[in-house]
C-alpha cells in the first residue's frame, strides 16, 4: 500500500500524464458526465480523489503492472462518480420544495408568549384553587404523579381526586376564556 506523501505526490505525477487524463475523463465519459454535465467539475475533484484512493490501494507493485492500474483505476472513477451522481439525486429529490415553503411564517416570539400566558394562567389558577384542587394541580400536572399516588399520599378516595379534578378543570376553562376575551 502507497500511503506517504511521496508516493501521493507520484500519484498525482502519474495522473498529469497526458494518457492518465485522457482516461480520467474517459471514465467520467462512460459515468454519463461530460463538461456539459451540471454537476462535471465536483465530477471531475471526486474523479481526482478516486484516483489519488486507486493508486493507494493497487496492491501490485507499480509501474511493472501500470497497464492493469489502468483498468482498475477507470472502473473506480466510473463507478465513484456514478455512485456519487446517484447520492446527490438522492439528496435532491429529498429536499423540500422552497415554494412550498414562502407561506411559512416564522416567529420564535410565538412559542414564547404561548408560555407566557400558560405560566399567567396558570399561576392565577394557583390563586383560586382550594386545597385539594391545588393538591391535584401541583401533584397531577407538575409532579407528573398518577391519580392513584394522589390517593395514597392524601388518604383520599378516587372519587375525591376526580372531583378536585372536575372543578380544578371548570376554573381553568373559566380563567382562559378571561384572557382570551381580553
Amino acid at each position: 500500500m502507497h500511503a506517504d506523501r511521496f508516493d501521493n505526490q507520484m500519484a498525482f505525477d502519474l495522473l498529469a500524464r497526458p494518457e492518465h487524463q485522457r482516461l480520467l475523463y474517459g471514465a467520467l465519459k462512460a459515468a454519463q458526465v461530460t463538461k456539459y454535465h451540471p454537476q462535471f467539475e465536483d465530477c471531475v475533484t471526486v474523479a481526482h480523489l478516486t484516483w489519488l484512493s486507486a493508486y493507494q490501494n493497487y496492491a501490485p507493485e507499480l509501474p511493472a503492472n501500470l497497464p492493469d492500474f489502468r483498468k482498475f483505476a477507470f472502473r473506480r472513477i466510473k463507478w465513484r462518480t456514478v455512485d456519487y451522481l446517484r447520492k446527490q439525486t438522492l439528496r435532491t429529490q429529498s429536499q423540500v420544495n422552497l415554494e412550498h415553503a414562502l407561506p411559512i411564517t416564522i416567529d420564535p416570539m410565538t412559542e414564547q408568549e404561548t408560555h407566557w400566558q400558560l405560566t399567567a394562567l396558570l399561576t392565577e389558577l394557583l390563586v383560586q384553587c382550594r386545597p385539594g384542587e391545588r393538591i391535584y394541580l401541583t401533584e397531577f400536572f407538575f409532579e407528573e404523579q398518577t391519580v392513584s399516588s394522589i390517593m395514597r399520599r392524601h388518604q383520599v378516595s378516587r372519587r375525591t381526586v376526580y372531583n378536585w379534578r372536575a372543578s380544578l378543570l371548570v376554573k381553568a376553562h373559566k380563567l382562559y376564556q378571561q384572557q382570551t376575551t381580553n
